[in-house]
This record gives structure tokens, C-alpha cells and sequence, in this order.
């Protein structure tokens, strides 16, 4: 389980539970199929999937979690139409429906549907890393990462996690990296790809397969122009974009990483993702505070 995209939040206190606690913990609130009276419903689900009963995989006091989510999918435009027949009846009948009964009919429409709605299952990934003190959550939007987050809440009570600060925003760094030649921090290295905006006019600017140092881009930034996501490397280990909420998004792993958690591994599946987390986990814990420090951060 290798993520690909991340959010992540610093503990504000040591995190003391152990994987089989917070197992305990999250059980109260184990995933369940979504009600037939409900649009959707979340709880939390093995990481390993059916090749696991734990709701939390420790690997070397590092715990993976699973967040499952069931959704109902009713098309919009069939709705509309049995909404829009329902009141052609009425109408027919020589009375007009008003707003509010216009919303009855819809959700009565709902109601008769649900049980009979398709069922879409998602997963979120998270992980806590006590020893560096990071919640790590593979989502691509804050408010998938939100969900995760609050149901954590609910299972935990309090979980006392905050967003990074920074001296500098993530925008303004990267702005200025464009700007004066030499000034990326070390172990860091630019990517072939950026987006820039143009606060005053919303103009945007997308930027790929191109030297992002080259004077083309840089005359935009000349311009006034922000950049608000940027495609970068750390160590020839990680390739990603950041972006100016200082999300991780497109995170790829070195081939070499990759393979040598396979080569741990070997053919047994659970021993192949006890690997990939074990060393994912690490490359973590040694980038997200350079990251952060490369943004002028903690």
C-alpha cells in the first residue's frame, strides 16, 4: 500500500496507543453495508482487506487504518424526470404544486428509490507515526481527509492534530524558487511540471513536460504571476507535486524503494504490505519535516 497522495497533520501530543488499542478503539465502529433507508454510511475496515482481521497494521510501532465508506449513487436526471412526471400528474389533475410540496414529491421520489440504489464503496488510508509524531492520510482532498479525521474523533474522543505551520506560505516559497536561480533547498530537485495564477485576473497558467527554470515560466512569475503547484523531487527517492495548501499529490516512489519492500516481502501478501509500510513509513519520517523545512517551516 503505497500512497499516492497525502495530507498530513503533526500530533500535538505523543500518540501512546498501541496497535492493538486503537484496534480496540476503532472496533466500536467497524464498517457496516449502508442501511437500505440510508444514502450512506462509513466505519472502519481492515487494512489488508479480506486477508486480515485487524483494524490496525503495526509495523514497527507505526499503525496503518482503513476508513470504508458506502455510498448510494441515484442518478440525478432520473430523479428529475420521476419528480418532473409526478408533478405533470398533478397539474394534469388542474392543480399546481407549490414549492414546498415540490420538495415532498422529490424526497418521496428519494425514499422510494434508496432501496433500490446502486452501492459505491471507497477506502481511505491513513497512518500514524508515533515515533516523529505525523498523521499521514493518502487523500487527494482535504475533505476526504476531513472524513478521516473526524471519525478518528469520534472513535478516540480527541485526536490533538494540527495543520503545519509554516514562517512562509507553501505559494510564496515556491514562487520564489522560480524567481532566484539556486534558491530550492538541498536534497530537493525541480520536475518538468507547475501551475501558476493570476490573482487579479483568475488567469491560470499550466505548465508540462517543460523546464519549469526556463524564461518562459519565469517571465510569467515576472508578470506577478504565482505559482501555486510545482512537480518536484526529494533525494531521487520521491517524485510529487506540491501544492500551495502544502499537499502532496502524485507521489511516486523510486523504482529501487519500490522493489527492495517487494524483495523483503517476498510471495506472502501480508508480508509484502508489512514491507511496503514499513519502508514507506520511513521515507516519511525523513521527508515530510524537510519539506517542511524547505518551506520555512517548524
Amino acid at each position: 500500500m503505497w500512497f499516492k497522495n497525502i495530507q498530513f497533520y503533526r500530533f500535538e501530543e505523543p500518540f501512546t496507543l498501541t496497535g492493538q488499542q486503537l484496534h480496540e478503539q476503532l472496533e466500536k465502529r467497524q464498517a457496516r453495508p449502508c442501511g437500505q433507508m440510508e444514502m450512506a454510511s462509513s466505519g472502519w475496515s481492515a487494512p489488508l482487506g479480506k486477508s486480515g482481521q485487524m483494524l490496525v497494521h503495526e509495523t514497527a510501532g507505526n499503525l496503518m487504518f482503513c476508513l470504508r465508506r458506502e455510498d448510494k449513487v441515484l442518478p440525478a436526471s432520473l430523479v428529475r424526470e420521476l419528480v418532473e412526471e409526478k408533478i405533470l400528474e398533478i397539474e394534469e389533475a388542474g392543480r399546481s404544486p407549490g414549492r414546498k410540496e415540490k420538495g415532498e414529491i422529490r424526497e418521496q421520489i428519494l425514499t422510494e428509490l434508496m432501496p433500490r440504489a446502486f452501492v459505491r464503496a471507497s477506502h481511505t488510508y491513513g497512518c500514524i507515526l508515533p515515533a516523529s509524531g505525523w498523521l499521514v492520510i493518502n487523500a487527494s482532498s482535504a475533505r476526504k481527509a476531513d472524513e478521516v479525521i473526524e471519525a478518528l474523533n469520534k472513535a478516540l474522543t480527541t485526536l490533538p492534530v494540527v495543520m503545519p505551520s509554516t514562517e512562509q506560505s507553501p505559494e510564496a516559497a515556491m514562487t520564489g524558487w522560480l524567481m532566484h536561480a539556486g534558491s530550492l533547498p538541498e536534497d530537493f530537485a525541480f520536475g518538468e511540471e507547475c501551475e501558476l495564477h493570476d490573482a487579479g485576473s483568475s488567469a491560470v497558467v499550466r505548465c508540462r513536460n517543460i523546464d519549469v527554470m526556463s524564461d518562459e515560466v519565469r517571465a510569467h512569475v515576472s508578470e506577478g504571476l504565482t505559482v501555486t503547484k510545482l512537480a518536484l523531487t526529494w533525494r531521487e527517492r520521491i517524485s510529487f507535486v506540491l501544492s500551495e495548501d502544502l499537499s502532496v499529490k502524485r507521489m511516486k516512489f523510486d523504482t529501487a524503494i519500490v522493489d527492495e519492500a517487494g524483495d523483503q516481502g517476498g510471495d506472502d501478501e501480508a508480508a509484502r504490505f508489512d514491507a511496503d509500510f514499513a519502508m514507506m513509513s520511513a521515507e516519511f519520517s525523513a521527508f515530510i519535516p524537510q519539506l517542511l523545512a524547505a518551506v520555512d517551516g517548524e
